[in-house]
């Protein structure tokens, strides 16, 4: 009995390699797509890669540096009741007005970003690549034609 949930195991990880997998392969093959058909076309996903990925590193530093803001009047706050209900209560007077708290940005949240950005890059440089080669096959298929043109004058 315990060789079927073996069988049965592999089958499962074949079926979610191929699930997980069969996205990328869809957008390398539209990338491809894209570069045979004109240059500016191929650099279309290597930037939208660019810019996800740079708003996601933007935003997790954003997200991790700030740890309070400005204290402003009339701002409410929700309280439990006694009664097991929230009730809006009003800001307390004695708070001190318009201060900011304190920000920390420590060295690990810098390397965290860092690797961030290289891991949400991977796709970025890969598009890039595909479109690097296609380019290059172009400007020399473009070059050889030049040159047989020079050679027939």
């Amino acid at each position: 009995m315990a060789g079927a949930g073996f069988i049965v195991g592999i089958f499962g990880l074949v079926f979610y390699l191929f699930i997980l997998l069969l996205p990328i392969a869809l957008l390398v093959a539209l990338q491809v797509w894209l570069c045979r058909k004109s240059a500016k076309l191929g650099l279309i996903l290597p930037g939208l890669s660019l810019a996800l990925s740079l708003l996601m590193v933007f935003s997790m530093g954003a997200f991790t540096t700030v740890r309070g803001g400005v204290i402003e009047g009339g701002a409410n706050q929700v309280v439990p009741a006694p009664e097991g209900s929230y009730i809006e209560a009003p800001d307390q007077e004695d708070a001190p007005r318009g201060e900011t708290e304190k920000t920390e940005f420590h060295p690990r949240t810098l390397l965290m970003i860092g690797a961030v950005f290289l891991v949400t890059n991977i796709p970025t440089a890969v598009f890039g690549g595909i479109w690097l080669h296609y380019k290059g096959r172009r400007d020399t298929l473009e070059a050889l034609k030049r040159m047989r043109i020079e050679d027939l004058e």
